[in-house]
């Protein structure tokens, strides 16, 4: 607290005198003055806030100042000390007139004895100085008490007058309030502060309203949306403020105006929202919440980057896909249609023919395409591993989990897609779990005891027939029909031929900006080569050889149909290296499997990855693949 928050303006010198020595007495700081209400205002420093005074003086200043004037009481102990001293010099019609704000209005008349007589009067019934002379003269008053104007008029009409003092105490209570007042209002300064810091902070235009058309609260989006001067527009008529004849309808009409689209002269967009404040039927006022639809569209824009920087962003929709196969445009159409519902979607098709890519197209089409899109490859994760990428786990629940724990893919997914890649490789038992979770629509973290409901659509995809697991008692009977409400089933590149010189000059030009080349070639009959391939690995493998042959191609950037037939000699002689492989015939299904993928990885000369890579799987199948032997 500083001296000069607080200011005692003392109205006659001796309260001046008892301020002044009360500083030594007290830890509260504060100013003081001599004068009356109209000498003390040039010497009001602009850094008061509150102002301590007496009688009419405080009465005036309250009156004329906008700040907060605490009156210094006069208690029942000064009055009586002042009746004494009067009495004593022998006056026995004593009258005691104050302003109102010293003495409540107690105009009456109080006789305590033959020798005492006391009159009370406040300037409730006219000025006190017409108060005092009407005493004098019709009730013959031989003493005046009261305050400097009442006792100045008694004196002007030979009468005794004494000026009614107040005590030590009395400053120290007015002190005291004035301490209060102070809290207060730092309190409701910091709250203000706080207001105004919460509306500059948040994007939206927000101006309220008073009954009379008053603007009271503002923020800096007001100024940027309506091109407001840098002037404080609190305080201003609205209308003066907003010229657009529409909003100054909406505001003289006193009715509620919500999500109205609306361009304002200055060439902005706005989604205008005004809320009329009504209490007990009676107009108090109106808010307007602005919002321009540019930055609408921005935050959106950056959250969805933020999405996709988390890799929950659907990149693929339908009108990516390259096809005119009759029968695959039968399954896009299906997908389509099966983008409109909530049902499980179940994806067949093998490695490299785009399960993903229907995948994201289903949910951008769908009505999630707002949420995440939230994709994993069941194979590419042990049992335990991927239970917490898909449940997610709490603090201390295994070594190695993270402070805080960690949401699973299924909470991430909320309100979206999740995407199941090779859900014909989890593990039966993974396969209850995931299960209930279908059944229940909610998650439990591992190491948690807390229930969390989700609401996913889930897409699974596949390259084996569910159903012919769920019959050799691999796969779960009842996950197979929760799975398979919608199927798709994707053909195949080898059994459409016609679309695998477009999907090559699509890929051609995706890796001719990857790889930042510019190539030509006269016409598609230069790629015809290509039809009479196989690709097995489907439109996976296409890419690839279509990269390898942007990469390839000469200086020039030329493509010729002779460049494409060395290509695809190269392709087939690799393949001739590896086609044939001798297996002992074996009673066990599991041994000659095993075999199979032992002598596939001598002939890629023990490289995992690119085993993986040829034949479209993960490490983690790959690895399940070579120990089929053991678990016999």
């Amino acid at each position: 607290m500083r001296i000069e928050d607080i200011l005692i303006i003392a109205p006659y010198p001796e309260l001046e005198k008892d301020a002044i020595q009360l500083r030594g007495k007290t830890d509260i700081k504060f100013s003081v003055i001599l004068g009356d209400s109209k000498r003390s205002y040039q010497q009001i420093n602009p850094s008061t806030r509150v102002i301590i005074s007496r009688g009419g003086t405080a009465k005036s200043l309250r009156g004329s100042l906008d700040l907060p004037v605490v009156d210094v009481p006069v208690t029942p102990a000064d009055i009586l000390r002042s009746i004494s001293v009067v009495a004593k010099c022998g006056y026995k019609k004593i009258a005691i007139i104050t302003p109102a704000n010293i003495l409540s209005n107690i105009n009456h008349t109080l006789e305590l004895s033959d020798q005492l007589q006391l009159i009370f009067a406040t300037d409730m019934d006219g000025p006190i100085a017409e108060t005092v002379k009407r005493l004098i003269q019709d009730e013959e008053v031989e003493a005046i008490i009261g305050d400097r104007v009442s006792t100045q008029t008694a004196l002007q009409h030979q009468v005794h007058g004494h000026l009614l003092k107040s005590g030590e105490e009395s400053l120290l209570m007015a002190l005291e309030t004035a301490t209060n007042v102070l809290r207060a209002q730092t309190k409701e300064r910091a709250k203000i502060k706080e207001l105004q810091s919460i509306l500059n902070v948040i994007n939206d235009a927000v101006l309220t309203i008073d009954p009379n058309g008053i603007i009271t609260v503002s923020n800096d989006s007001a100024k940027r949306i309506f091109d407001f001067s840098q002037e404080d527009i609190i305080g201003k008529s609205y209308s003066e403020c907003i010229t657009d004849s529409h909003l100054l309808k909406i505001f003289e009409e006193k009715k509620e105006e919500r999500n109205f689209l609306h361009s304002l002269a200055n060439g902005k967009k706005i989604v205008v929202n005004q809320m009329p404040i009504y209490v007990d039927s009676v107009f108090h006022g109106s808010v307007g919440i602005y919002q321009e639809i540019s930055r609408i569209q921005n935050q959106e824009l950056i959250i969805r980057k933020r999405l996709n920087d988390r890799g929950l962003f659907a990149k693929s929709t339908f009108e990516n896909f390259v096809t005119t196969n009759s029968e695959m445009k039968k399954v896009v159409s299906e997908a389509r249609l099966y983008a409109k519902s909530e049902g499980t979607v179940l994806i067949y098709g093998e490695s490299g023919t785009g399960k993903e890519l229907f995948a994201q197209s289903i949910h951008n089409a769908s009505g999630r395409n707002k949420g995440s899109f939230v994709s994993v490859n069941c194979a590419a994760l042990n049992e335990n591993l991927l239970e917490s990428e898909l449940f997610g786990y709490v603090e201390g629940s295994f070594t190695g989990a993270l402070k805080g724990g960690k949401p699973g893919l299924f909470e991430l997914a909320h309100g979206g897609s999740l995407f199941l890649d090779e859900i014909g490789e989890i593990s039966p038992q993974f396969q209850a779990k995931l299960l209930r979770v279908l059944q229940e629509k909610e998650v439990r973290r591992i190491g948690g005891d807390r229930v969390i409901p989700i609401d996913v659509r889930v897409i699974c995809a596949t390259n084996k027939s569910l159903y012919d697991l769920s019959q050799d008692g691999e796969f779960r009977e009842d996950l197979y029909y929760r799975l398979c409400t919608l199927e798709l089933d994707l053909i195949p590149l080898r059994y459409r031929k016609e679309d695998i010189i477009p999907l090559a000059i699509s890929f051609l030009k995706s890796e001719m900006i990857r790889e930042k080349r510019t190539l030509f070639w006269g016409n598609k009959d230069v790629l015809l080569p290509l039809v009479d391939h196989q690709w097995l690995g489907n439109a996976r493998e296409l890419q690839n050889a279509m990269h390898r042959l942007v990469i390839c191609t000469p200086p020039d950037g030329r493509i010729t149909q002779n460049h494409v037939l060395q290509l695809m000699e190269l392709i087939k002689k690799r393949k001739r290296k590896t086609n044939k492989l001798e297996v002992e015939i074996s009673n066990d299904f599991r041994e000659m499997e095993a075999e199979i993928w032992r002598k596939l990885l001598n002939v890629c000369n023990g490289d995992k990855e690119r085993l993986c890579q040829t034949y479209g799987i993960s490490k983690t199948t790959l690895w399940r693949k070579l120990n089929l032997e053991n678990k016999k």
